[in-house]
């Protein structure tokens, strides 16, 4: 089996894949003051809820963009399956081509997420991963990265607008507002975050559209994702495990690079 790991900004997502079925899938919060001993025993924890043990793990891949855990949670997967684990960065070929001033800059998640949708083949692509930060990623006919751009996303945006204003409160974001014209103060504030956040997608989705001088297929993907889909005016469909389907093609393309069985 393949573990395959996406340590995020808030969250870390934790898959096991028999072949190129993704047999399971969980999270754990970010917390840069856990020790690696104490992430494997949390890693074995989470395999063992869905009754697999470590030693049933024969390859192991993470991308992070959380430099302060990156080794420590490799060290942790490393420990417990016996199994070094690739890292998603610079020196580890994806075969995506990333057309920007310095690819070395681009995310290791943005990476990932971009390798999945260029084995879709949707042709020109926007993935716009809705998480701790708004993310879209363009990708022209070829499946080549030509740029990106990054906002807050909504948690950053309510815990700024809780924090600094004094009477917006934290509120809950998994029901949509009545209309965009709020009549309450927690109306208002999901019509701003929510159909705000709908038409950030919408309005950067053609721009880059633009910008390139094709239409696109619009990909969702993130936490959010499931929240912002249903208020998109524009056609676009959501992938919410695109992150670790990509992780499992950059390590299969490596092993086979390298002339190894895949594993299993």
């Amino acid at each position: 089996m393949l573990l395959v790991i996406a340590i995020g900004s808030s969250n870390i997502r934790i898959g096991l894949y028999e072949g190129r079925s993704l047999w399971m899938q969980t999270s754990m919060r970010v917390d840069t003051q856990i020790l690696p001993d104490e992430y494997a025993v949390k890693i074995q924890s989470a395999l063992g809820l869905f009754g697999c043990r470590a030693d049933e793990v024969e390859g192991a891949i993470l991308s992070s963009v959380m430099p302060p855990l990156t080794f420590g949670i490799h060290q942790a997967v490393e420990r417990l399956c016996h199994v070094r684990p690739l890292v998603v960065g610079p020196g580890l070929r994806t075969g995506l081509p990333i057309r920007i001033n310095d690819p070395a800059q681009l995310g290791s998640d943005l990476v990932t997420q971009a390798v999945a949708a260029r084995e879709m083949k949707l042709g020109p692509t926007v993935v716009c991963s809705l998480g701790t930060a708004t993310t879209f990623v363009l990708m022209d006919g070829q499946g080549a990265v030509r740029g990106a751009s990054i906002a807050p996303g909504m948690k950053i945006s309510l815990e700024s607008l809780a924090r600094h204003t004094a009477q917006l409160p934290w509120i809950d974001l998994e029901t949509p507002p009545p209309g965009a014209v709020g009549k309450t103060t927690v109306d208002s504030m999901k019509s701003g975050l929510l159909l705000g956040t709908a038409c950030l997608v919408e309005g950067m989705t053609k721009r880059m559209e633009e910008e390139l001088g094709e239409d696109v297929s619009l990909i969702l993907t993130g936490t959010f994702a499931p929240l912002i889909a249903p208020l998109c005016r524009r056609e676009c469909r959501t992938e919410p495990d695109l992150i670790l389907r990509g992780l499992r093609l950059i390590y299969e393309r490596h092993r086979e690079k390298r002339g190894d069985k895949p594993a299993k």
